[in-house]
This record gives C-alpha cells, sequence and structure tokens, in this order.
C-alpha cells in the first residue's frame, strides 16, 4: 500500500509539474520575458552621460508573468561608490564625485552608515544631505529618499517610489553602489562554497557584482539620530543570479509559492503580512540545504519542504535573511496577534495536505483531474519540444515586444539601433524574430524622424529654406514607406507631422484615410493582446507581419520635442513634476483633435461641431475598450481644449474638472492654468 501510495504521489507530482508550468510558462517563454527587461536595460543604459545607470529586478524581469507581477527599477549613482578601509586603495584611480565609507558597528545586520570621505560640491542633492554626527559627515537616508521622490507624484513604498503603469507596478529607488562583497555577507559566501549551491561560477559572478545600499533604515533601529541615517544593503543582483541559474522545476516551485501565496492573501484578516520575498528566501534556503533532485517526480515533496520551512518560521518568529542570516525579516511585522493569526492560516491550510492547492484558481481545474485520476498524468509530455506549440512562443515573443514601448533620446538614436541589432541573436529563419526587430527599430526611427521634421519647421533658422524642404521630404517619406510596417500608427504620426507644417488639407485627407481603413478591418489595441488573441489570429491564416501592419493600433507618444503647440503646457507640466514630459494619447482621441484643430484652421465650423460631439460621445460612453484608465486624464483634458476653443467653456470647464479628478494626472498645474484661461475669456 505504502508503494502504491508513493506512485500515485508521484504521479500527482508529475501533473503538478506540468499545470503549473503551463499557468507560468514553459522555460523557452520564461527565458524570452527575461531576455525583454535585458534588452529594456541595454537601451535605457546606452546613454552615456546619463549620471545614473537603471537595473531592474523584481517578478516579471525574474520571468514572471502574473498580472500582480511587478517591476523593481534601481537606479545606480554612477559617480559615487561606498568603501571600507581594507578595499578604499582598489578605488583610488576612479574618477568619482562622492565617496563613502561604511560604518556599521552602530546598526543592526544588514544596514549601515555612509560617513563621507570626498563630497563634490557639484553633486548638489549628495552635498545637501551631508548630516553631521560627532566628528564627522554622514549622508543622511532620509533626505535622499525625499529628494529622490520629490520628483514624483507616486505612492511612497518604503525606500521606493511606487507607480502603476498599463497595469503593472512599478517601485523606483535611489541606489549606491558598493562594488565589493561585503563581510556581514561573508557566510554566504562560505555556506555556499561547502555545500555546493550556488556554483562556483554564479558565486563567482555574485561577489564581484557587489551590493548595492538603499535608502531605509531598520525596524529594529530605536536610536532616532540613526534612523535619518541608517541605509539598507541590498542584494537584489545577486537574487536575479540565483533565479537565473535555477533549474526549471526550482523555478516553478517558487512560482508555486507565490500562487500559494496569493490564497494566503485572501485567508487572512490581515493585508500584506505575509511577501513573496519571503516565499523567495524559503525556497533558497530550500535549495542552499537540499539542492539536489530537484524532479518533476519529486515537485511536490520539494514544494511541502518550503512550506513547511515557512510555517516554523512563523511560528518561531524568525526569517533568516539569505545572506546575512541575523537579519530577521519578520521583525516588527510577523509577531504577536499578527504572528498568531498567520500561523492559523498556514496550520489550516497544511492540514489540508496538497488539497490546498485547490484554492488556487489557476490550478484548480485541471488538478482535480489529476487528483481524482493520478494515471492521466502519464498520458501528459514533459517535453517542452512536444507540448509547447512554436505559436505560442511566438505569440508571447510578439507579446513581449508589443508591450516594450521604446523611448530614446534623439542623440543616441543610431547607436542604439546598433546596439540593438547587435545585441539580440536574430535569427532571420524565424519571422517573428524579423518582426520583433523590425518593430523596435521602427519606433526609434519615428522618433527621429519626428524631430527632423519638427527641428526644420519655418520657425528653425539654424537651415535654408532649401535645405530645410529636403529634409522635410526624406523624413516624411521614411514615416510613409514604414507605414507599411506599422500602419496606423505611422500614418497618424505624419498626419501629425503635416498639421504641424500647417497643411490642415492635406491632415484631415490623411485621417479620414485611417478612419476609414480602422472601419475596414478589424484592429486590436497594443496593449490589450494575449498570447491567446496572438495563437487565434495565427490560426486564422494572419502572419505576424500582417498583424504588426494592419491591426494593431497604440496610443499616440509625444514629448516636448515632438508635440504639437496646443500640448506643450500639459508636456511641460508633467516635465516638472515627474521629470519626463512624455504625454501617451489614445489614437482615437488624438485623431479627433487633430480633425478638430483642422477644421478650426480652415474654419470649417460645422464639421468641427460634428467631430466634437464623436469626441465627446467617445469619452462619456467607454467603458475602458478605447481609452485605459491611466489615459483618461489626458483624454478629459483633450476634450477641455477642444471645447474651449468651440468657445463652450462652461463644457470645457466640466471636463478640466474631471481630468483634474483622474487619479493619474500628472499635469494638473497645467490643468489648473487652462481652468483660469477659462475666466480670462
Amino acid at each position: 500500500m505504502a508503494e502504491s501510495g508513493d506512485d500515485e504521489l508521484c504521479l500527482i507530482s508529475k501533473g503538478l509539474y506540468r499545470i503549473v508550468s503551463d499557468v507560468i510558462g514553459p522555460e523557452c517563454i520564461v527565458k524570452l520575458r527575461r531576455m525583454k527587461w535585458e534588452v529594456s536595460d541595454l537601451l535605457d543604459n546606452c546613454d552615456t552621460s546619463e549620471q545614473e545607470h537603471r537595473i531592474t529586478s523584481g517578478s516579471r524581469s525574474e520571468g514572471f508573468a502574473f498580472k500582480s507581477s511587478d517591476t523593481d527599477m534601481m537606479y545606480v549613482d554612477k559617480n559615487t561608490l561606498v568603501c571600507t578601509a581594507s578595499n578604499i586603495s582598489f578605488l583610488q584611480n576612479i574618477k568619482l564625485s562622492s565617496l563613502f565609507h561604511m560604518d556599521n558597528e552602530e546598526c543592526s545586520p544588514g544596514f549601515t552608515l555612509l560617513r563621507c570621505l570626498t563630497c563634490d560640491r557639484n553633486n548638489v542633492n549628495i552635498f545637501r544631505s551631508l548630516v553631521r554626527k560627532g566628528d564627522n559627515m554622514y549622508l543622511s537616508s532620509k533626505s535622499i529618499r525625499e529628494t529622490f521622490m520629490s520628483t514624483r507624484n507616486t505612492e511612497v513604498h518604503g525606500p521606493c517610489q511606487s507607480e502603476t503603469y498599463i497595469g503593472i507596478e512599478s517601485d523606483d529607488a535611489y541606489t549606491m553602489r558598493y562594488p565589493f562583497w561585503p563581510n556581514q555577507a561573508r557566510s554566504f559566501f562560505i555556506r555556499s562554497i561547502e555545500r555546493g549551491w550556488p556554483s562556483y561560477d554564479v558565486l563567482k559572478d555574485i561577489c564581484n557584482d557587489g551590493c548595492l545600499f538603499i535608502p531605509i533604515n531598520s525596524k529594529q533601529q530605536t536610536c532616532s539620530e540613526l534612523m535619518d541615517l541608517e541605509w539598507r544593503m541590498s542584494f537584489s543582483l545577486a537574487e536575479k543570479k540565483l533565479i537565473y541559474s535555477m533549474n526549471h522545476c526550482q523555478f516553478l516551485c517558487y512560482g508555486l509559492m507565490k500562487l500559494l501565496n496569493e490564497v494566503i492573501k485572501e485567508l487572512c484578516p490581515i493585508k500584506d503580512l505575509m511577501c513573496s520575498y519571503f516565499m523567495k528566501t524559503a525556497v533558497f534556503w530550500e535549495m542552499s540545504d537540499n539542492s539536489e533532485n530537484w524532479s518533476i517526480q519529486t515537485f511536490l515533496s520539494k514544494f511541502w519542504n518550503v512550506f513547511r520551512r515557512l510555517m516554523k518560521w512563523v511560528n518561531d518568529g524568525y526569517c533568516p535573511n539569505f545572506f546575512i542570516p541575523e537579519n530577521n525579516m519578520f521583525y516588527g511585522k510577523i509577531c504577536g496577534e499578527n504572528q498568531r493569526i498567520l500561523l492559523s492560516v498556514l496550520s489550516d491550510l497544511y492540514a489540508e495536505g496538497y488539497m490546498c492547492l485547490l484554492r488556487c484558481p489557476s490550478l484548480n481545474k485541471n488538478l482535480t483531474s489529476i487528483i481524482r485520476q493520478p494515471y492521466i498524468a502519464n498520458m501528459l509530455s514533459y517535453n517542452e519540444e512536444e507540448y509547447v506549440s512554436m505559436s505560442r512562443i511566438e505569440g508571447e515573443m510578439l507579446l513581449i515586444v508589443l508591450e516594450f514601448d521604446i523611448y530614446v533620446p534623439t542623440e543616441d538614436m543610431t547607436r542604439i539601433i546598433k546596439t540593438l541589432h547587435n545585441t539580440v541573436n536574430i535569427n532571420t529563419e524565424s519571422e517573428i524574430m524579423r518582426s520583433a526587430v523590425r518593430l523596435c527599430v521602427n519606433d526609434i526611427l519615428q522618433k527621429y524622424e519626428e524631430v527632423l521634421l519638427i527641428s526644420t519647421s519655418h520657425s528653425n533658422r539654424n537651415f535654408g529654406y532649401n535645405r530645410k524642404q529636403y529634409v522635410r521630404r526624406v523624413a516624411a517619406k521614411g514615416i510613409l514607406l514604414r507605414a507599411n510596417t506599422y500602419f496606423c500608427m505611422n500614418y497618424l504620426h505624419y498626419a501629425k507631422s503635416l498639421y504641424m507644417a500647417g497643411n490642415y488639407h492635406k491632415t484631415i485627407s490623411m485621417l479620414h484615410f485611417i478612419k476609414r481603413r480602422l472601419q475596414s478591418q478589424p484592429y486590436m489595441y497594443r496593449w490589450s493582446l494575449d498570447g491567446d488573441i496572438i495563437m487565434a489570429t495565427r490560426q486564422q491564416g494572419m502572419s505576424y507581419d500582417t498583424l504588426i501592419k494592419s491591426s494593431i493600433v497604440s496610443e499616440v507618444m509625444m514629448d516636448s520635442d515632438t508635440t504639437i503647440d496646443e500640448l506643450q503646457l500639459e508636456c511641460h507640466a508633467k516635465g516638472e513634476l515627474t521629470g519626463s514630459g512624455l504625454l501617451f494619447i489614445p489614437p482615437l482621441v488624438f485623431m479627433n483633435f487633430l480633425l478638430i484643430l483642422c477644421y478650426t484652421g480652415i474654419e470649417d465650423y460645422h464639421r468641427r461641431h460634428h467631430i466634437l460631439e464623436e469626441l465627446h460621445t467617445l469619452l462619456y460612453h467607454d467603458n475602458g475598450h478605447h481609452i485605459r484608465l491611466v489615459h483618461k486624464a489626458i483624454a478629459w483634458e483633450i476634450l477641455g481644449i477642444c471645447q474651449q476653443i468651440c468657445g463652450d467653456y462652461q463644457a470645457a470647464f466640466q471636463s478640466y474638472i474631471k481630468a483634474l479628478n483622474e487619479e493619474y494626472n500628472y499635469f494638473k498645474a497645467a490643468t489648473t492654468v487652462r481652468i483660469s484661461s477659462l475666466y480670462d475669456s
């Protein structure tokens, strides 16, 4: 009976592995997701003049694509480093504006003070954040954190500024780098050598990266003077390398713990007691203690080991940080009544055995079949080459690229295009890779050609008239030629360029042409695509090139260099508040906006009124299909501008108030100015 029971558990383990792989993604797709963020970081860091180097971490960069998955952006100050007495000599030949010494005698494990050794007065934010303590100057984590967040209109989340864009949570944090492995984490290095996980090559890479410091103090710190000075060690770079070194069974076990965490959150009456970082830490410790025999057959038992470990930590009230075990990550959070409540929830789930996984909505249906008839597991394929269709891989790749809005500084465009081609290994036999790279380069060239058009406008005196006309024709021709690559958006940008040049009649003709094309064939919004839609489209016989050329529509992206005069106020206000003046305008809203402006220019007020009614109806009746929540504010703002142009000041006032009340309005200063202008009219 025991053997029969073991065989049944082995079958359930195999079936569970396959189900979780389908939910989270097979290994090949996980690698594609990771590649997206590697390319994203690469492009973002191409601008060598930037003072910060961006590093992406978080669930999405790890390879997950849950709706709840977040993205952490760490901005590393390139002109500042941290050192200790033992390694300061290695930094003497490096040109730095600021250098700090790590002083951790008065701090909790995993935290330190940063004593100033050198600081350039021109580095204003750093210099103003220095605080005297005794005979030395220290860098205030509180001051740096407030300075970093002062330019953002976002929610504060610990040391980060937290925001949500297109449904994806993002935590941005200012960090400083210590380019050596810290002594506080020496036990991790010794433990890894002794136990053989991670491998020596991975361990070497981790130690060579050193660690980062994030401006947040320890919950254990009771001295008020030190609270504002403490910095936390971050091992995000090491964690990312550990995740990437996992085999797929280990990665899926981590993913299964994240799915279980959603169940725990539902059952626990206290919000966010358990976080996914605790789950990750439990998986790391289990792999360190038992690095062998992670396979399909042992998948369920390994998951159960991690769950038991987590329960023990909650029972003990102690969660050891993987790199610095002396740092109890439960401190001040999972203790007392909170600890008792969470332990009760975990105990109830544990008592259910593996049946508790049926509480996960994404697993319930298929796992129920496996539990009732375990032999089904032997009928499933576990070879990715057999059960993962090429259309799913290609569909995921296209989805990744379409999600990837590329924005680059004008002066870096040529270099970044070359970098993109040289870095991404393009298989010329793969239709999806050709489409993907074409789409990326298309987005970059579009920005370049728009800037050319604007820089040669009649108001720019740097070019002679003939030279201006020649460059403008070349740029406009480039947009038209590439319209076959990305139809709707290229023509829409071309129409905008025509309007900015004063060609109202041509702009109107172009916009009506785009409208007819969109009405004559089905189209999809770039943000609404998912793998299932792409696969269904492919099964109908549409190629990826055709999908890109004729069926995909996205927001119109503009900044202060490429926007029309009527929206310069909003670009400037957003730039002042967030540091970026980028505006994203829903395409149907922008088309109607341009039409109203053009009909105003040619004094065709009858047609203008008809288009204004169309725009009004769109905004008041859209259910989120054409205008996403994050872009409602700019849509109401544009409706108000159009109503003000048409002389309906009362309606314009109502639209501006709606824009002000939207959650994602980052240009409220501009809206306020426009409301004031109504009283002056």
